[in-house]
């Protein structure tokens, strides 16, 4: 009988004990545990429920790795691994058996979170963050260190993190156009990322050490922290209660930072960092309504230099309380010690110059693209933002009178009309056009159209010839352009299919476009089988020509503002053009050097238009090997990122003046036959030879730093990852200075 008593009572304390252990250790992920998109184990949850960890499913049907509230019909998500590159059902994340944390796609493509030793299990805390601990309970990974665009109470953000807004809401979770960063100096800012300037906010805390920006658990408060002390208390309203509700900040898409308590509604609480309004100047249209992040564009693009222009197509709009805090390489001029009307005047009087801002008695004569213009109170106060806008669109409304005579014209015109619309019809068109060949059809762009005759004359019979591409041959001439005669280079494409097709998209394509830093393209001639290029001349040839040349090299000086100056074309072709343009074959003989050299892209034969809202293209394998990214041989869409890569290998041409393929070996102790330049600066790098290396130039020695930021810039363009180069706004940023450059993944010492 006493054994029977020992007997159910060990049982019981057993089963007591495990259920105490599967109450405490429920959220314990061991090595091995897996998810998959599209299936019932999706996701992990918190021990709470709160929070769940898994694949997020997107509106489009694919999936994103993240976390979100789980208890909320809203399921709100607050962070995400793949933000930029969802993936299919189907997709898997595990947990392998070596403790690595990974992202496996239906393509079976690896994106690795946590590639690190040590791991026992995972989990996903009842405070939001997902977390990879050793047998010691000790953190090595945690979601809290690689935060989105919210973090949560408990979270903090250290020197050098930021966070990014979505794209569109909830409707599209890629990084948008706008973030928070912690910066190194202990300054909050927010900013445009996308652009190059200081930012419309910040919270003047600078030249400090140690700083965090603290989301308060208690309080449901923001703080900035030096050390244990308050620096900045950046909410001004205290919620009274904290209590039963899921707190959240997360940077918005329309230049706000938003803090929200969730309980089945979102709710805001209003502060320093609370909801700014978006909205466009006078003389500017949202792109899109229902998106503020995509900007705005202008009315109606004019060319305020247009000999052709009167002054009575210009109007002056002024805004008060207003300012335009750009960089100051967006200035043109700073005219000092005058008064407000002056300052309008010198605006209407500079065909160059589209907005100005007086502050004081100092103007500040801006170029475009305007950025951030800002109404802040009391920091704009009493300054004065003028904008220049055409007066074009204005007249574009119709009195009743002129609208009943248009009909009536209408109306006595239908019968011709309708003889038109006869003789266009596909039937009496096909019988037609029979009898009569199709003419080739004109270009409808601004550009002006040369006669084969005229471009004989002015080329010598197309006797100077400057070059010769895969495309055409190029021959130097001059035509007289408004009583003017201008040196050109004339490019004459072979005859042919393709090279037409080719011809076609370099005018559509370059006939679209104008900026400092592309090629400008005068006009052309579509005469019978002739078909001709006619652009400015560009005096100093193919970068090619330039840094390649036997002798002295380059200043690295010059070479650095090359290097600066294809990236901010890239950045107008990829990010700032009405339609995104990859260009498809950077390469050094394609970007050509003006008198002043100044770097301009060219060679658009091989470009790809892309159509609005579209951000990646299935099209034929083009471009020049040894330049070409890896995902062109990989039969999959191309994005902008295929340019980054070339930019990439031009890059550490220009900076080393080396080819990217040589004969003859930088460095004289090598005994391969051939040089692969990517492969040796890396290897430069990885055995920290790279100052050893330039050691003979004193101008990279003094500025070695910049010199290693742009080899480090370099590497990061030529990662086989797409999503991990940087898009050509980063690029200019990182070229600039303006943001860090951080290791690159290819100088891991186990990636060759």
């Amino acid at each position: 009988m006493v054994s029977w008593r020992i007997l159910l009572r060990s049982v019981l304390f057993q089963l007591t004990f495990l259920c105490s252990f599967s109450q405490e250790s429920r959220d314990i992920l061991p090595l091995g545990s897996n998810i998959s998109a599209g299936s019932k184990s999706s996701h992990w949850l918190s021990p709470s429920g709160d929070f769940a960890f898994g694949f997020y499913s997107l509106k489009t049907g694919l999936f994103l790795v993240g976390i979100w509230f789980d208890k909320i019909p809203e399921h709100t998500l607050i962070w995400s691994a793949n933000r930029d590159d969802p993936v299919h059902a189907g997709s898997k994340v595990i947990l392998t058996l070596s403790g690595h944390l990974v992202l496996t796609d239906s393509n079976r493509r690896e994106f690795v979170l946590y590639n690190g030793t040590g791991t026992s299990f995972a989990a996903m805390q009842d405070d939001g963050n997902f977390v990879l601990r050793n047998s010691s309970s000790g953190v090595l990974w945690e979601s809290f260190d690689f935060p989105t665009n919210t973090i949560l109470p408990g979270q903090v953000l250290v020197m050098g993190q930021k966070l990014f807004s979505n794209s569109n809401g909830t409707v599209d979770y890629s990084t948008g156009k706008y973030r928070l960063e912690m910066q190194m100096n202990g300054n909050v800012v927010l900013s445009a990322y996308r652009t190059p300037d200081l930012g419309y906010w910040n919270a003047q805390t600078i030249n400090h050490n140690n700083v965090w920006l603290v989301f308060n658990k208690t309080t449901a408060t923001m703080f900035i922290v030096n050390g244990s002390s308050i620096i900045s208390n950046m909410i001004a309203d205290q919620p009274s209660s904290v209590q039963d509700y899921r707190w959240s900040l997360t940077r918005e898409i329309s230049n706000s930072f938003t803090v929200a308590k969730k309980m089945g509604t979102v709710g805001m609480l209003r502060g320093k960092l609370s909801r700014s309004l978006v909205f466009c100047l006078p003389g500017y249209s949202p792109k899109d309504h229902y998106d503020p992040s995509r900007g705005c564009y202008p009315n109606e693009v004019k060319d305020f230099c247009d000999p052709n222009s009167s002054p009575s197509d210009v109007s002056i709009q002024r805004i008060a309380n207003v300012d335009f805090p750009n960089r100051e390489f967006s200035e043109l001029e700073r005219v000092f010690d005058i008064d407000e009307e002056i300052c309008r005047q010198e605006l209407l009087n500079d065909c160059l110059c589209e907005a100005a801002v007086f502050s004081g008695s100092t103007c500040y004569k801006k170029r475009m693209p305007i950025m951030n213009a800002r109404s802040v109170f009391p920091e704009t106060n009493n300054m004065v933002a003028f904008l220049k806008i055409s007066n074009s669109y204005k007249r574009h409304s119709v009195s009743k009178g002129v609208l009943v005579a248009g009909v009536t014209v209408c109306a006595v015109l239908a019968p011709l009309f309708a003889a038109i619309a006869i003789y266009y019809h596909p039937f009496v068109r096909k019988y037609r056009h029979a009898k009569n060949p199709p003419k080739r059809k004109p270009i409808e762009l601004n550009l002006r159209a040369f006669s084969f005759h005229q471009l004989h004359e002015a080329t010598n019979g197309f006797k100077n010839k400057l070059g010769q591409g895969a495309s055409g041959v190029v021959y130097s001439g001059i035509l007289k352009l408004e009583d003017e005669e201008v040196e050109v280079a004339i490019k004459q494409l072979e005859n042919g299919g393709e090279e037409d097709k080719e011809f076609l998209a370099e005018v559509r394509v370059i006939g679209l476009t104008h900026h400092k830093n592309l090629v400008r393209l005068l006009g052309f001639c579509n005469e019978k089988n002739h078909r001709l290029l006619v652009y400015e001349l560009m005096k100093n040839g193919a970068v090619s020509n330039f840094i390649f040349q036997d002798g002295q090299r380059p200043s690295w000086k010059l070479r650095s503002d090359i290097a600066l100056g294809i990236a901010r074309g890239l950045l107008y072709l990829h990010e700032e053009c009405e339609n995104q343009i990859i260009h498809c074959d950077i390469k050094p003989q394609n970007v050509l050097l003006d008198k002043n050299y100044t770097a301009k892209i060219a060679d658009f034969g091989l470009a790809k238009l892309l159509m609005k809202d579209q951000t990646r293209t299935i099209t034929n394998f083009r471009g020049t090997m040894g330049y070409m990214a890896p995902e062109w041989l990989k039969n999959v869409p191309v994005t902008t990122k295929v340019d980054i890569y070339s930019f990439g290998v031009l890059l550490l041409e220009i900076i080393f003046c080396q080819r990217h393929m040589d004969l003859n070996p930088v460095d004289e102790a090598n005994e391969e036959s051939e040089l692969i330049l990517v492969d040796w600066v890396l290897h430069c790098v990885r055995t920290e030879k790279l100052k050893a290396v330039v050691s003979h130039d004193e101008e990279i020695v003094d500025d070695f730093r910049n010199f290693e930021r742009k080899t480090m810039v370099g590497l990061w363009c030529l990662c086989p990852e797409p999503n991990l180069r940087p898009s050509a706004a980063m690029l200019v940023q990182m070229l600039e200075g303006t943001i860090e450059v951080g290791v690159p993944p290819m100088i891991d010492s186990n990636m060759h």
